[in-house]
């Protein structure tokens, strides 16, 4: 076996659902990058769905308002 072909097992908790097995020579610095990219990108999913419920409160709570 070359050292093209050594893999390392990562441990990735429950989160990650067990572990991962990558090539002992992997990028893992864009590996990393990668992760927290979609890190970031869930995160101004759940901010862009905040604000819209909050909107949406807002507005029924309005016309909740006007019509009692």
């Amino acid at each position: 076996m070359n050292d093209e072909e050594k893999k390392v097992v990562i441990d990735t908790g429950d989160a990650g659902k067990g572990t991962s097995e990558i090539a002992e020579n992997a990028n893992t610095q864009e590996m990393e990058e990668r992760a927290l990219s979609v890190f970031a990108s869930e995160r101004n999913e759940d901010i862009t769905a905040l604000v819209l419920c909050l909107i949406t409160t807002f507005i029924v709570l309005l016309f909740t308002k006007w019509v009692v």
